[in-house]
């Protein structure tokens, strides 16, 4: 799974993309179906901002942005966010129950239903 990070106005060290990447990791580990994930990490001035897109097979695919002062705590609260969002996913296509194909028939018939046959009486 390819997993790309890129930091806009700052620089980025070793050890907390490696962060990054392992939580990155962790995700593929809640659903198989994902496909890429792109982290974004900007600094705006005393703001710090993680962005996390995953693409996944079935579906759109899932973003999660926060906002916060400490890079750390905005990275942990996105990854939450989309693993949360990935459950979530993940359940949905779990409990959708196939479709009978072919033509919808009732399940029993009632006596309601029934055609009657019209009273033939012998002609006098």
């Amino acid at each position: 799974m390819p997993i790309q990070v890129f930091a806009n106005h700052m620089h980025l060290g070793d050890e907390a993309r490696q962060r990054v990447v392992e939580k990155a990791e962790h995700i593929r580990r809640i659903f198989d179906g994902v496909l890429t994930v792109h982290v974004t990490l900007d600094a705006e001035k005393e703001r710090r901002v993680a962005e996390i897109v995953a693409n996944v097979s079935h579906g759109a695919p899932v973003v999660a942005r926060v906002t916060t002062q400490n890079l750390n705590e905005a990275v942990d609260l996105a990854f939450d966010k989309v693993e949360a969002q990935l459950r979530k996913h993940k359940d949905r296509i779990r409990d959708r129950r196939p479709r009978e194909h072919g033509a919808a028939t009732p399940a029993a018939a009632t006596p309601d239903d029934a055609v009657e046959a019209p009273d033939e009486r012998p002609a006098d």
